[in-house]
C-alpha cells in the first residue's frame, strides 16, 4: 500500500515542476487595455509622459486574435482595428499587429500596415519605431 503513494506523490511532485510557456502579466495575460505611458525621440533626456506627451493612445487586445488601437491627438480621435499574432522567444515575446488598410497612426518603419510590439521583462509593451527614427513609445496595462 505503501509503494502506490509513494508513486502518487513523485509523480504529483514531478509534474509540478513542468515548465510554464505561458505569457502572463498578471491573472488575464497580456488581453485588455495597455496604454501608452511614456514617449521618447532619439535626443538624450527627451522622455515625456502624461498630459505632456504628444498624444494619447492605447491598444486592446481581445482573446480572438483582434485588437484595437485609438490615438487622441490635439482633440482628434482616431482608431483602426487588426488581428494580431504572437511570438514567444526565448529573449520575450513579440506582437505582430496587421492592419486592414493605411492610417496614420501606424507606427511602422515599413510602411507595409503592420506593427510590431515587444513585451518587456517589465512588463510593459515598447514598440520597435524607434528602430528607424521614430519615437520610442512605452505601454502600461
Amino acid at each position: 500500500m505503501k509503494t502506490p503513494i509513494i508513486i502518487f506523490i513523485f509523480l504529483t511532485v514531478l509534474n509540478s515542476c513542468s515548465k510554464d510557456d505561458s505569457v502572463t502579466t498578471d491573472s488575464t495575460g497580456y488581453y485588455g487595455k495597455w496604454t501608452l505611458v511614456a514617449m521618447s525621440g532619439s535626443i538624450p533626456n527627451s522622455e515625456t509622459t502624461g498630459a505632456a506627451m504628444e498624444w494619447q493612445e492605447f491598444y486592446f487586445f481581445n482573446t480572438n486574435g483582434t485588437f484595437t488601437k485609438s490615438r487622441e491627438s490635439n482633440s482628434v480621435k482616431t482608431s483602426i482595428s487588426g488581428t494580431y499574432t504572437t511570438t514567444i522567444q526565448s529573449d520575450g515575446t513579440s506582437f505582430e499587429l496587421t492592419y486592414p488598410n493605411d492610417s496614420e497612426i501606424i507606427g511602422s518603419c515599413f510602411g507595409n500596415k503592420k506593427e510590431i510590439l515587444l513585451l518587456t521583462a517589465n512588463n510593459s509593451l515598447s514598440n520597435t519605431w524607434n528602430f528607424c527614427d521614430g519615437p520610442s513609445l512605452k505601454y502600461r496595462k
